[in-house]
């Protein structure tokens, strides 16, 4: 008697379809919502004018510029001690006039102290305003090597805007040239 051959062995292999839409259905949903959460990220750009990175070229021209513009290369350095602000002429001196201590010196729990280097950067500009400078607007920051970076950018935030008594957003040194200490 033969038997009869069994049916498993004779499967043959049939094709499923492949169901994408779920996955569609998935993409469907998230690109919305990445791009709407890609609006709460804001870069903000600030131009800043960075030192040469050599200095050559003619000193006759640079000489017979500085003859011509009024320059007065106001400058505010970051340092462990606190800020130095000064210019060519010198350095402004702190609360103690002590030469060579910081115009604005750090507070008592290590911090800096932002908005007393505004209120002292709003009077320059003040004093600075009609005097003929052609660099009126512009401000060179510079920081020592082992000061953070978070700092300096919001030593550049304070430097560059304030507001005033009627809550309007003024500019003060917009133009940020980022200097080196020597």
């Amino acid at each position: 008697m033969a038997f009869k051959p069994s049916m498993r062995a004779h499967n043959k292999i049939t094709e499923i379809p492949l169901d994408i839409r779920p996955v569609m259905n998935l993409m469907v949903v998230l690109i919305p919502i990445l791009l709407y959460s890609a609006e709460f990220v804001k870069l903000s750009i600030r131009e800043l004018n960075l030192p040469p990175a050599s200095t050559t070229g003619d000193k006759n021209t640079t000489g017979d510029l500085n003859e011509k513009e009024k320059r007065f290369q106001l400058t505010v350095i970051l340092s462990k001690q606190g800020f130095f602000i000064g210019n060519r002429a010198g350095y402004l001196t702190g609360e103690a006039n002590v030469e060579g201590e910081p115009a604005i010196p750090i507070n008592e729990d290590g911090s800096y102290d932002f908005k007393k280097l505004q209120e002292q950067l709003i009077e320059i500009k003040d004093k600075m305003k009609g005097q003929g400078f052609v660099d009126e607007k512009s401000v060179i920051i510079s920081a020592e090597a082992d000061i953070e970076y978070k700092h300096i950018i919001k030593a550049v935030d304070f430097v560059t805007t304030y507001e005033d008594a009627e809550g309007k957003v003024v500019e003060l040194f917009p133009q940020i040239n980022i200097g080196q200490v020597i």
